[in-house]
């Protein structure tokens, strides 16, 4: 289905107004697929000050390593919106494939895992902002780099490019391959282990995964034991310490679309309580 775009928000990007554009989705802001003679390309569309500059350089930085990201072409401000124009990703989602073929379970998580553990060997970019650490759900600033920290004193800190958001929405695969790592406006400075959590959380602990049918759990727990075995023994012992931060992340991430059912969050809030430090 084709979709209205306001010309001038083309026009920013240098884009005739009758560029044929389809809305493509996307959590932090409207990515659009944009037809053009020369082929397709991804436009996004979020609120200014939404991360861009963050966001921007974790794409330089993971592209400069060999990562498959989209090209950045153009980028523009129009109407308080960042507007990024760049090139568009093959290949299908890793959750599409998932349905499609579901046997690939195993392999597809092997994928992501070994993918994941490529981006950590990738030093973040000067200037980007460290992970957020909570205390008790609160947010305060810590700044990423130095030694591993012990569990006693809290999660551990790097200076490794982690993406945050690394889930089977946000990798595309082509054949035996990843072709696509997308949305990168969680990127951050910080600990791989802290990325690996994150995603452990996210296909395993995630309140909206009640949504999926036993079977459709099944497969994912198989994408999971996939991706466990691709990234390595990291992925399989997890400190506590990181299981409590990323527990707290989702529920940070969560809150306002929970905000009229809190009982939703329960199990996980017990789930991350289960990892409170000594």
């Amino acid at each position: 289905m084709t979709h209205a775009l306001a010309p001038e928000v083309l026009a920013s990007v240098d884009l005739p107004p009758d560029t044929p554009v389809e809305l493509a989705g996307g959590a932090t802001g409207e990515m659009w697929k944009v037809r053009t003679p020369d082929g397709l390309l991804a436009l996004r569309c979020a609120p200014a000050g939404a991360g861009t500059t963050a966001l921007v350089a974790a794409m330089v930085a993971a592209g400069r390593a060999g990562l498959p990201v989209g090209e950045i072409l153009r980028r523009a401000q129009h109407g308080g919106s960042d507007i990024l124009l760049s090139s568009w990703l093959p290949g299908t989602t890793v959750l599409e494939a998932l349905r499609l073929e579901p046997g690939r379970a195993h392999r597809l998580g092997e994928l992501m895992g070994e993918a994941q553990r490529a981006l950590h060997e990738v030093p973040a970019p000067a200037g980007l902002p460290g992970v957020p650490v909570w205390h008790g759900h609160a947010l305060d600033a810590r700044a990423s780099g130095g030694a591993v920290t012990s569990d006693r004193l809290g999660p551990p800190v790097g200076s490794a490019l982690v993406h945050l958001d690394w889930h089977p929405l946000n990798i595309l695969v082509d054949g035996d391959k990843v072709s696509g790592v997308v949305d990168w406006v969680n990127a951050r400075a910080g600990h791989p282990l802290l990325d690996v959590a994150r995603t452990h959380a996210l296909m395993t602990i995630n309140p909206m995964l009640a949504m999926l049918t036993a079977q459709e759990r099944a497969f994912l727990d198989e994408l999971t034991r996939g991706w466990i075995a691709g990234y390595g023994p990291q992925a399989a012992s997890i400190p506590p310490a990181c299981h409590r931060w990323a527990g707290e992340m989702m529920l940070a991430d969560l809150s306002a679309r929970y905000a009229a059912d809190p009982e939703g969050l329960e199990p996980l809030r017990r789930w991350t309580m289960r990892w409170t430090l000594d």
